[in-house]
């Protein structure tokens, strides 16, 4: 076989490498032993050092044997012992591959002790985004061990075969930090479950719910609430519920929207009523508070209503958000469209609100725009319009129509997740 070709093997081995640093280390002294039998070899962190010191990250002896662990290779987890003496300068006082011959005065140094003495050293500087964070140094007894040496081809074959090593390293640890990520963004997720509404009883209203976050966890929030014990002094029971609800959507997705979105929970457990009629005047408090001291750099939109069904006034606002759907009959009707400004932009602004008589039989279709604005494989939006149609010809019954409109529009995105979070709710007028 020719040596080309025996290197090629070499290397073919080498990538199959799966292991950790530590052992990495070990063979890569075993790997270059063909080429540079009977040296010790170190691996010198220079990264975030000083000109000529170094911190030395692992050593393998002459024969194979493991004399400092290479367990922290960056210097990350602990204090990795330091040189600064004329060898240490002469190592890695340099930019480019190169041989040092240690006089026999310099043996006796920190470094050259812990290197064995060495007659000669072979250093190589290793690349890393652009910079040397690290150096391989070989060590010999053998003055003369290294001065054939390409030192060109020593540079990237040295390269070459630490990079192989370090890939499955590196993968291992973003799997494992991804691993970690997700458990936390699970976790979460688990508690932003905890706090949608569980199923609430209330007399006179028909009800479907569907949220699906685009991610583990959502920026998308929603309540809904039987608030007949806080009904006003006027009210005049009838055998329905006063009942209220708030869909929200914090812009962007995933975690960070969702902590927001468990933000603006939290914010609305805190309000005791007052200052004026709901809805208004509690997303009025919930502004107010959704400001932190300094800025969120994101903004919430939501459309809120509470029903009154001694009266039948359905009191509503949208706070930047899209439209709901009133559905009487045969016909359909959009109201609330971003009539006022979302969450989070003025801290002082008052919202108001909106009223509308409702009838037996009317229904209510609130959702957020990952429903009008889900895409299909061609980058089509679902669109309003057509969220429009399917709720003027879809079927009587919350969940009949809740389920005919998320099946249409999983079916136009191709997928049960869309790029978005979606919410979507149906409220039928029982009584």
């Amino acid at each position: 076989m020719s040596s080309v070709a025996d290197l090629f093997q070499r290397v073919l081995a080498l990538s199959e490498f799966d292991s950790d640093s530590r052992e990495a280390l070990t063979t890569l002294h075993g790997y270059f032993a063909a080429d540079f039998p009977e040296c010790s070899l170190a691996l010198m962190l220079v990264r975030d050092q000083p000109p000529g010191r170094c911190r030395l990250a692992g050593l393998i002896g002459p024969d194979g044997r493991e004399h400092v662990a290479n367990v922290d290779p960056n210097g990350e987890h602990g204090a990795l012992p330091s040189f600064e003496d004329g060898l240490a300068q002469d190592i890695v006082g340099k930019h480019v591959p190169h041989v040092v011959a240690v006089p026999h005065g310099m043996r006796d140094a920190p470094l050259a002790h812990v290197l064995s003495a060495p007659a000669s050293v072979l250093a190589v500087p290793i690349a890393n985004r652009g910079r040397i964070t690290h150096w391989l140094v070989f060590g010999s007894t053998d003055g003369q061990r290294f001065d054939t040496v390409d030192l060109d081809r020593a540079a990237l074959h040295v390269n070459l075969a630490v990079n192989l090593l370090i890939r499955p390293i590196v993968m291992r640890e973003l799997t494992r930090e991804a691993e970690r990520q997700r458990l936390q963004i699970e976790s979460l997720a688990d508690i932003q479950r905890l706090l949608l509404p569980d199923n609430p009883k209330i007399a006179g209203l028909e009800y479907a719910m569907h949220w699906q976050p685009a991610e583990t966890a959502a920026g998308d929030y929603y309540e809904m609430s039987n608030l007949t014990e806080f009904a006003p002094p006027d009210f005049v029971p009838n055998g329905n519920d006063v009942w209220g609800v708030i869909v929200g959507d914090v812009s962007g997705h995933g975690a960070a929207a969702a902590m927001e979105a468990a933000q603006l929970d939290a914010i609305l457990r805190t309000y005791k009523g007052g200052d004026g009629p709901p809805p208004a005047a509690a997303v009025t408090y919930i502004n107010r508070y959704f400001f932190s001291r300094r800025n969120r750099g994101r903004f919430l939109t939501l459309v809120a209503m509470v029903y009154r069904p001694d009266t039948r006034v359905l009191s509503y606002l949208s706070a930047g958000h899209p439209p709901f759907i009133l559905r009487r009959g045969n016909q359909v009707q959009s109201l609330g469209e971003a009539d006022q400004i979302p969450i989070g932009v003025l801290r002082d602004y008052e919202y108001r609100n909106n009223e509308i008589v409702l009838e037996r039989g009317d229904t209510l279709v609130l959702y957020t725009d990952g429903f009008s604005e889900a895409r299909d494989a061609n980058e089509t939006m679902f669109g309003a319009e057509r969220l429009r149609e399917l709720v003027a010809n879809g079927p009587a019954g919350a969940k009949a129509l809740l389920d005919s409109i998320v099946k249409a529009v999983q079916d136009h995105q191709g997928s049960l997740l869309g790029d978005d979070d979606q919410t979507l709710i149906v409220l039928s007028i029982a009584h």
